[in-house]
């Protein structure tokens, strides 16, 4: 402890060796107050501007300890979220797309089964659907609940039972 005010007399000393001799140098003493008034006024200002970075920076760690505990909920909801998305992918394919499949794509399903594989400019031409549109949606639908799968044949997307 007793270093470091002595290495803080000694920097002030030195730091105010050029105030002294200015000071010597002026022999009216009313510009010797002048003089002190104004480093005491530029102390003053400087200590304001302090004062003022440090409340910045503490708003700035405020606000830092709210963006982390934000972080930590949303870390805590990701959690909970892929727990959750972890059990709907563990659920059979076979019991949750049974209630979502209609009687047309059944009639689909086992036209799928009869050929193989087939197009949606198949399921069009068998099913006498205006565009193919349906019937790659029909079949893209039952892509995604995991019934078929795709195979690419240049530009053609074939489909066929898993």
């Amino acid at each position: 402890m007793r270093e470091s005010v002595d290495s803080y007399k000694d920097e002030f000393i030195e730091s105010s060796k050029g105030v002294i001799e200015v000071l010597r140098e002026i022999r009216d003493p009313l510009a010797q107050a002048a003089y002190l008034y104004s480093i005491n006024e530029e102390k003053k200002n400087t200590n304001l501007m302090v004062r003022d970075i440090n409340a910045k920076f503490d708003n700035i760690d405020i606000k830092l300890k709210k963006l982390d505990s934000v972080v930590e909920r949303l870390d805590a909801i990701i959690s909970r979220l892929s727990q959750a998305d972890q059990a709907i992918l563990e659920e059979t394919p076979a019991a949750s797309s049974a209630a979502q499949i209609s009687g047309r794509d059944e009639e689909i399903l086992s036209y799928v089964e009869k050929s193989g594989k087939v197009c949606a400019d198949e399921v069009q031409a068998k099913f006498e659907y205006k565009g193919r549109n349906a019937a790659s949606a029909r079949l893209s639908k039952l892509f995604q609940l995991g019934i078929l799968e795709k195979t690419y044949y240049g530009k053609i997307v074939y489909y066929q039972k898993k």
